[in-house]
């Protein structure tokens, strides 16, 4: 039996050389067909898995009420219309009156210009409880966080974003330095690691954190917040907590049923869902056109098929005259058509992998494995036995002598 199979392939690949520019177009439509899968699916793994890794960094279980209408989208949320409303009374009622609310932290953020010494830079200023630092999992390159004391007391203390301290710091140590925030002198007492861009759209690397009252009084002189971290208890439902967000905030601001909310509540799990979205879209595009590719590459390998076998009738007849079965003809010619399915089928997994690797490392995307790299392969040879049966069976309606004299 394997003496057998290795006579078959031993054959087959000495046509494929024989005829190596012909089969090389026929496998060319299977090659692109899998690489577009196993090159997609491996990106869109990729990006899942970066996106998610995101999300964990932007906090466990949170979901944020924001202060007018909002639309959180692809990478960023944009404000559509801003409110004044949202008090800290309305953090304070959450926490107390809403059952599985781990922890409640209200903020207030805005653009700021920055300065120390001759440099200058826009970063965004976020005034909050030194509780953010828990829930938004925010570590510390140098430094410390400043205390609950501290932002009692209203004290002008800052914990600076990585890019802040190096446009600012680049040759000295920045704790104890005073910066001025929008004229204000502030005391840097704490830098955070490097973290990047979220996908709430904000370069977290230029942030400045700043204690809430202080912010509140000596900053801005505001009496209203621009958002709620609302905390969910492990096991609770987001989505249940979303729902009763809306409908307790709409109670204690007395919006009538008629009335438009002011106010917008969304997770990172609506962003990562509107990401999935796109990237099913360019799933089912990727699906189509490599449903094409794989028709196209089909049909080549079957219109070369047979062509080859009108054009080999006197091997066909030798084999025939000389014992071979007609089964025997047919495992031949579709041993040649799997073989060149097949090889259109590797080298489709070798490119997709090597424009996998290259957009995972210009995308700094991790590289992950999909289960559509088998289920290519597998497709190809398939394709190889559906374009190959008919030629095959073709093959075997030549009679031994007349194959001989044609």
């Amino acid at each position: 039996m394997i003496d057998k199979i290795s006579f078959y392939l031993r054959i087959a690949l000495k046509n494929l050389v024989v005829h190596k520019a012909r089969m090389t177009l026929a496998l060319l439509g299977i090659l692109f067909a899998v690489m577009s899968l196993v090159a997609f699916g491996n990106i869109s793994n990729g990006m899942k898995k970066k996106i998610e890794t995101e999300i964990g960094k932007f906090g466990k279980n949170l979901v944020i009420v924001r202060a007018g209408l909002v639309f959180a989208a692809g990478r960023s949320t944009r404000q559509f219309t801003e409110s004044r409303t949202l008090k800290l009374r309305d953090a304070q009622l959450i926490k107390e009156s809403l059952p599985g609310v781990s922890e409640v932290v209200p903020y207030f953020d805005i653009s700021y210009a920055a300065r120390y010494k001759e440099n200058s830079l826009t970063v965004t200023v976020t005034g909050v409880p030194n509780k953010i630092f828990d829930i938004r999992s925010i570590e510390l390159a140098a430094g410390r966080f400043f205390t609950g004391a501290e932002e009692e007391k209203a004290e002008k203390k800052a914990v600076i974003g990585f890019k802040v301290y190096e446009n600012f710091f680049p040759a000295e140590d920045p704790i104890g330095k005073n910066i001025l925030i929008f004229r204000v002198p502030t005391e840097v007492v704490g830098v955070m690691k490097e973290k990047g861009t979220d996908f709430a759209g904000q370069d977290q690397d230029l942030q400045v954190y700043l204690p809430l009252n202080a912010f509140m009084r000596r900053y801005s002189n505001v009496d209203y917040i621009k958002g709620i971290y609302v905390q969910v208890q492990d096991g609770y439902s987001l989505t249940d907590m979303k729902a009763a967000l809306k409908g307790f905030v709409r109670k204690i601001h007395n919006t009538k049923p008629e009335q438009k909310d002011d106010f917008s509540i969304f997770t990172m799990e609506d962003i990562l869902r509107t990401q999935e979205e796109g990237i099913r879209l360019v799933s089912v595009l990727t699906i189509i056109a490599s449903t094409v590719s794989f028709l196209i590459g089909g049909l080549g390998i079957f219109a070369i098929m047979l062509l080859s076998i009108s054009e080999r009738k006197m091997e066909i007849g030798v084999r025939r005259v000389v014992g071979s079965k007609k089964r025997d003809i047919i495992i031949q010619f579709l041993s040649e058509s799997v073989i060149v399915a097949l090889i259109g089928g590797i080298g489709g997994i070798i490119a997709g992998f090597i424009i996998t690797i290259a957009v995972d490392l210009i995308g700094g995307f991790p590289i992950v494995v999909s289960m559509n790299t088998p289920l290519a392969l597998l497709i190809s040879m398939l394709i190889g036995v559906v374009a190959g049966i008919y030629p095959a069976i073709e093959g075997t309606k030549y009679e031994p002598v007349k194959a001989l004299y044609s």
